[in-house]
């Protein structure tokens, strides 16, 4: 939305009320990981000026309000329905003139809003370094935490911003390690945020400068559990290289090949599988790799696996093999490679007793189906029902 022109009382232009400022730049406001979340500034009746214009980067009109103002003082304490203030807006638009001036009118540079950001931390969002700088002279902190307990350079590296990195950690040479390896809440260090991410740049950086590769979150998720998940080829390259462990499991006894499967990651998996991943793991649920490929339907991970050797009969926890996941999620094309392969049709699951065929009957998976009464699954076997 954008700036509403006015027709009086009318009330027919929602614009007349909601004036400039509805969303922060699309790269903070739909990132996930809670950069600083979008606001209505209403200037109905002159509500919040200063932010306004702290927004815009309008710096006469600031000018112009603080000779207007009290005292001829500019209202830098000004707050919006969040409680930002004209810093956070001028931070993260990336307005250095207009940081500059609020600085000068003795802007609050620690102030928090309620998710207790501070500037810098939008300032981090925005990725504009000499923003950046100018709060940190003016004494930001550049280690604050918020209400998750997320650090500014997390926000700079999950939005890719190399240069305010940098800028970060030039700053805090003394405690460097403590600021690249500083945990939120969900225990993600900065790693986790950027390998998530994908920023090869933001990585390199990090890992050069001491970032701990094989750091666990409170799942116990690795970063490179985290890029394998997401499919960040390249950055799963330089993980690895770096000492990452490959056979790292999370709580639930995931390790990235799971995720590469699960994810259909293909040339994730192929470099895990080069630097030593293996294909063979169980989860804590029984489920191999092979469980993860057929269940998500890609044949063609299934194909790579089955040549690989692994176990095509496996069972998990609840006696499915492969083939049961791919008959119960209806993928014809996975369970015909597995039939293919030599995998019985006929295989009962645990205290169930379904077969394959149970599943994809109930299911209304007439391909799947079809590819097992070819195979010569038994029309007649009965469940534990």
């Amino acid at each position: 939305m954008g700036q509403g022109q006015s027709n009086g009382d009318t009330g027919e232009n929602l614009g007349e009320k909601v004036l400039a400022v509805v969303t922060a730049p699309l790269s903070v406001c739909c990132n996930t990981r809670a950069p600083p979340r979008a606001s209505v500034l209403l200037t109905k009746k002159g509500e919040l000026p200063v932010c306004n214009a702290s927004y815009k980067g309008d710096i006469k009109e600031l000018q112009s309000l603080a000779h207007q103002g009290p005292g001829r003082k500019l209202n830098v304490l000004e707050k919006d329905a969040d409680d930002n203030t004209p810093l956070h807006w001028a931070a993260v638009r990336g307005h250095r003139e207009v940081t500059e001036y609020l600085v000068l009118n003795t802007a609050p540079i620690n102030a928090r809003n309620k998710d207790k950001d501070t500037p810098i931390h939008w300032a981090c969002s925005g990725g504009n370094a000499d923003v950046i700088r100018i709060l940190l002279d003016a004494g930001a902190d550049p280690v604050a935490r918020n209400s998750d307990q997320t650090t500014p350079l997390h926000f700079a590296a999950a939005d890719g911003h190399a240069e305010a990195v940098k800028t970060l950690l030039g700053w805090e040479r003394r405690n460097k390690k403590q600021m690249i390896n500083a945990a939120n809440n969900d225990r993600d260090t900065p790693l986790h945020w950027v390998a998530s991410e994908g920023h090869v740049s933001v990585i390199k950086i990090l890992l050069e400068e001491g970032a701990e590769v094989n750091a666990a979150n409170k799942d116990l998720n690795t970063p490179l559990l985290v890029a394998c998940a997401e499919g960040h080829t390249e950055v799963v390259k330089l993980l690895v290289a770096s000492g990452a462990n490959v056979q790292a499991s999370n709580k639930d006894q995931w390790t990235a090949v799971h995720w590469a499967c699960s994810s259909g990651r293909h040339e994730v998996l192929k470099q895990l599988l080069l630097n030593g991943g293996s294909p063979h793991v169980k989860d804590h649920r029984g489920d191999t790799p092979l469980h993860f490929a057929a269940k998500k339907g890609d044949h063609v991970l299934v194909k790579i696996l089955a040549a690989l050797g692994v176990d095509l009969k496996a069972t998990n926890a609840e006696g499915q093999t492969a083939l049961h996941l791919a008959a119960e999620a209806g993928h014809a094309e996975a369970a015909r490679v597995l039939l293919d392969k030599g995998v019985d049709p006929n295989t009962a699951a645990g205290a169930s007793r379904n077969t394959p065929l149970h599943l994809a009957a109930a299911g209304g998976h007439a391909g799947v189906a079809e590819a097992l009464c070819r195979a010569q699954a038994a029309l007649d076997a009965c469940n534990a029902a």
